[in-house]
């Protein structure tokens, strides 16, 4: 039986931001299909969550990161420093042997902290170079390197001493790393352009000085070396040996992403992997010396490293290419595991967690700890005890985004909840539930419904209690999108079944009417009815945008040609007109509409919070061609108003300042896109962030009415529209107005 154990689910948190972030930045899991890193996430849970020493979890970290087969991603325990003797000589040191080798010794890194210090005195030992008949760079390092890594290579490129080991020129080697520009959809297309790839890094071309000549050099390292760039660059030009005591790996060519696991345990995480100038990655040493035994044991790699320099020679090594493309690693959803096991279930809460901590655009405006978010249901998830339960925690871990595009499409909760819907719409007037759109009129009249009739009740619940119950499991950026979600939800059922609701009508009568239920009969079916293009007065036009298609744009402008104003009804979705009706409406041309930023990820320390980790650019309106409208222009709005219909907001805000009339919007903008987790499920989310012009937030607000105007039950029983009129009014006073 799990526990909940504080220690235990912090170290499930530490496990989840280990994964993660090798998932999305190690550059193995690009391309190397072989590594199965979801497999050993899972074998790595159950022995996370059973250790009971500091030993037992660092060995199960350690068999996660096994699966990677990659040295310089490992542990590292905190170990004190050993500061060494204070009367020695502080590295670097160099030395003349007998035969006139030069020996530069840099084994205890800790000194390089010092880097001006050590700037000098490689500056001073590049002057020695010209008296000797070799050069040997004794690196290994006594201790694991930790916070001191990167000064040597600093000094070496400071103090230039390269340049005299080489009488032509060569390269250093260049660096890929992996990008994530937003997050790519793991299920069809977005209207985005989300994509993956690598971040490739160009190398240095060193140039010899003056007194540059051919000499011998060999660079002598170990496993805890750090291995300037300079160092491969020679030996890929043929102009200098590496010689390894004992097994090494690229892990001193790189500089590792630290990430403390708790327990005084943290991983060094390769970010990045070499790009040698033949093509080749990886570092292969010329000579490979085995480790001493003892202490005792004489220096044999430092011995073989002079006697390779009295009889220098190089073998050719023929390059071993490396793959130079990116696949995207599509998440398995194991549609099979209707309740996963526990380890899959947690692999799902992993996974919500580090999609949304590295590529959400809004995370700012999340407004809780997403980490506490993790903790939290890392313990709901554990208790998950069918299926219905973990499919149920998954949407309430997705409402916590506040994102109304955050949509969980599960099988389970289709069958749970039920998604065919009687022929009616409800909207949330004066606080309560009322039927404002007949979708099949003869069925609903037949039933006794009438536009304006008050729900009270849904298949015996209380139609309040109802909503509240689905407003659990709904994700929404504002409260009034929420409502109106859960009063469209609260209707859903099975295919065939009958909504029994008990409703109170226009003379407040109180009455029992049965409706059918049908599964996609009516979605996406527009919320008003009669002519979408049509004249209200002489001089004002009315276009419904819900309904207005493309194709009929030009047949607007040209009904609505001598109008004094145009009322755009968008309290719904539209059809793409904004691209063509925004230009007709101003005399400029490329008009600023909107601010988009989109997450560049390019690693684990960005966290979004950098601007230098978002790709921003202004949005202009189209050009055209054609004639241009004059009229004032009034643009309809409520909380149906969602995403595209919010874009087309800014668009209008943009081209003659459209005035808004109605309430606050939807408050989500931005293309969506998507991912899998266990369970068959996939789930979506906003994928980059869109603003004013002006930089003003619109998600989690919406737009802002100018006018403010909200329909009431009466007038709705009455068949009036409030907003509508509320804008005719407000063009009136605009017409009399002095100009």
């Amino acid at each position: 039986m799990l526990t909940t154990d504080p220690k235990r689910i912090e170290r499930l948190v530490a496990l989840c931001k280990l994964w993660a972030t090798i998932k999305y930045f190690h550059p193995y899991l690009a391309y190397r299909h072989n590594i199965d890193w979801d497999a050993a996430l899972i074998a790595a849970i159950p022995e996370v969550n059973t250790a009971d020493t500091t030993n037992r979890y660092v060995a199960a970290i350690e068999s996660l990161l096994a699966a990677l087969g990659d040295p310089a991603t490992r542990v590292i325990r905190h170990e004190p420093v050993d500061a060494g003797s204070s009367s020695r000589e502080r590295h670097p040191t160099h030395k003349f042997t007998e035969d006139g080798i030069l020996v530069v010794k840099i084994n205890h890194y800790p000194d390089l902290v010092d880097f001006s210090g050590t700037v000098k005195k490689l500056a001073a030992i590049k002057q020695e170079i010209q008296k000797a008949r070799g050069i040997l760079f004794d690196l290994r390092a006594k201790t694991p390197l930790s916070q001191e890594r990167g000064y040597l290579s600093f000094a070496f490129g400071q103090s230039e001493i390269a340049s005299v080991l080489s009488s032509t020129p060569f390269t250093t080697h260049s660096g890929r790393s992996r990008m994530h520009v937003g997050f790519a959809p793991q299920q069809g297309v977005t209207s985005s352009s989300y994509t993956s790839g690598f971040k490739i890094t160009h190398g240095r071309k060193i140039l010899p000085a003056l007194e540059a000549r051919e000499i011998p050099t060999v660079f002598l390292l170990n496993i805890g070396s750090e291995l300037p760039p300079e160092a491969l660059g020679l030996q890929i030009a043929g102009k200098a040996a590496i010689i390894a005591e004992g097994d090494v790996s690229d892990a001193p060519l790189i500089q590792p992403y630290q990430l403390s696991l708790g327990d005084e345990i943290t991983v060094e995480i390769r970010l990045a992997e070499i790009v040698n100038e033949d093509g080749s990655s990886g570092l292969n040493p010329d000579v490979i010396v085995a480790l001493p035994q003892s202490l005792k044991n004489e220096d044999g790699a430092l011995a073989t490293a002079l006697a390779f320099l009295k009889d220098f020679k190089l073998g050719k090594k023929a390059p071993t290419l490396m793959p130079f493309h990116a696949i995207q690693m599509t998440d398995d959803p194991y549609p099979e595991m209707t309740l996963p096991p526990m380890e899959y279930r947690l692999l799902a809460v992993f996974r919500i967690w580090a999609v949304i901590h590295h590529f959400f655009p809004y995370k700012e405006l999340i407004g809780e700890d997403w980490d506490e978010v993790l903790r939290n249901f890392i313990l709901k998830i554990e208790q998950a005890d069918s299926a219905l339960h973990y499919h149920l925690s998954v949407a309430e871990m997705i409402t916590h985004i506040h994102d109304s595009h955050g949509y969980v499409d599960s099988p389970v909760l289709k069958e749970h909840f039920g998604i065919a819907l009687p022929p009616i719409r409800l909207q949330m007037v004066e606080n309560v539930p009322v039927i404002t759109t007949l979708l099949d009129e003869e069925v609903a009249r037949t039933a006794g419904v009438n536009i304006g009739d008050v729900v009270l009740t849904i298949d015996g619940e209380d139609a309040l209690e109802r909503m509240t119950r689905r407003t659990k499991y709904l994700a929404a950026s504002t409260p009034h999108w929420l409502l109106h979600q859960a009063a469209l939800a609260s209707l859903s059922g099975h295919e065939g079944s009958t909504a029994t609701l008990t409703v109170r009508d226009r003379n407040d009568q109180v009455k029992e009417i049965k409706l059918p239920r049908k599964i996609g009969a009516f979605m996406g079916a527009p919320a008003r009815s009669g002519e979408a293009l049509r004249f209200l007065s002489d001089d004002i036009g009315y276009a419904d945008l819900d309904r207005l298609e493309v194709p009929s744009v030009d047949e607007m402008f040209e009904r609505f040609k001598n109008t004094k104003a145009i009322i755009f009804d968008m309290r719904g979705y539209p059809k793409g007109t904004a691209w063509t009706i925004a230009p007709r409406l101003t005399d400029e041309n490329r008009v600023k509409a909107a601010l988009i930023q989109c997450p560049v990820v390019m690693g684990p320390n960005g966290e979004l919070e950098s601007q230098s980790m978002i790709y921003s650019f202004v949005q202009s309106i189209p050009l055209t061609d054609k004639w241009r409208y004059r009229g004032k222009t009034v643009m309809l709005i409520d909380e149906r108003t969602l995403s595209q219909a919010e874009h087309t907001g800014l668009f209008f805000e943009a081209a003659n300042q459209t005035k808004f009339v109605g309430s606050n919007t939807a408050g989500a903008n931005g293309d969506v896109t998507n991912f899998n987790i266990p369970g068959g499920i996939n789930i979506w989310f906003t994928g980059k962030s869109i603003k004013h012009i002006d930089g003003r937030q619109l998600q989690r607000i919406g737009l802002v009415p100018d006018i403010e105007v909200r329909p009431t039950i009466r007038g709705i029983q009455n068949g009036k529209d409030e907003v509508l009129e509320s804008a005719v009014e407000y063009l009136r006073r605009e017409f009399e107005a002095p100009q």
